[in-house]
């Protein structure tokens, strides 16, 4: 689990600027990895909804780099599903 809380901080570290998003996504994505990362040493969150929103944060480069606003969005919801 570790190293599923590494990888995915530093794919969210390695997200590509995004310059039109109507958030920051860099600074989004560091938030989000950090209250992910906090759940999962809390064990709070269930172990399938970590790896689904694990899976999530993931796709957050790949998907700023098309459409940097449907990243946002899915920060956003991904933010909701931690209770934040």
């Amino acid at each position: 689990m570790l190293r599923l809380v590494l990888t995915a901080g530093l794919i969210a570290f390695a997200a590509a600027p995004a310059l039109a998003a109507s958030c920051d996504v860099n600074a989004e994505s560091a938030a989000v990895v950090a209250a992910w990362g906090s759940k999962v040493r809390d064990g709070s969150l269930p172990e399938d909804k970590l790896a689904d929103i694990s899976s999530k944060i993931q796709s957050i480069p790949s998907i700023s780099a098309k459409d940097p606003d449907k990243a946002c969005a899915t920060l956003a919801e991904i933010k909701r599903e931690l209770g934040l």
